[in-house]
């Protein structure tokens, strides 16, 4: 239960980031169907789970050396990745420019973050 819950969290924090950049002319939504939105949500898990930790083993040294900007640039490619993907796979669901990858994968985090606390309690989390 508390899975489901959390990938609807999600679901909702891409969607209200996407929808507050697309205010910011940094995102587009797509004219998908409602569910595209956790379609979305897998595909961003699938490329954080795969792609991201490759990323990082290999830009780990130049992520030192830049006191961690490189970890920025990657969360902002990992988020530009979830659009071209799922537009591949014949859903297009948002597109999304460059600053607005960036400014795209802190506010998914920092949406999703929230929401989590407010919603989910502390008795679910020790479940």
């Amino acid at each position: 239960m508390q899975l489901l819950l959390r990938w609807a969290i999600t679901a909702g924090a891409l969607y209200a980031t996407v929808f507050i950049l697309s205010q910011l002319n940094l995102a587009s939504l797509g004219k998908g169907p409602w569910y595209s939105w956790f379609i979305a949500v897998i595909i961003m898990a699938l490329v954080n789970a795969l792609i991201r930790p490759v990323l990082r083993f290999m830009t780990a040294p130049l992520n030192c050396l830049t006191f961690g900007l490189v970890g920025v640039v990657i969360n902002a490619l990992m988020f530009w990745l979830v659009p071209v993907i799922s537009e591949a796979a014949g859903m297009p669901i948002f597109t999304v420019k460059p600053l607005g990858a960036v400014l795209g994968s802190l506010l998914v985090g920092l949406i999703g973050g929230i929401a989590s606390k407010l919603i989910i309690r502390k008795e679910e989390e020790e479940d």
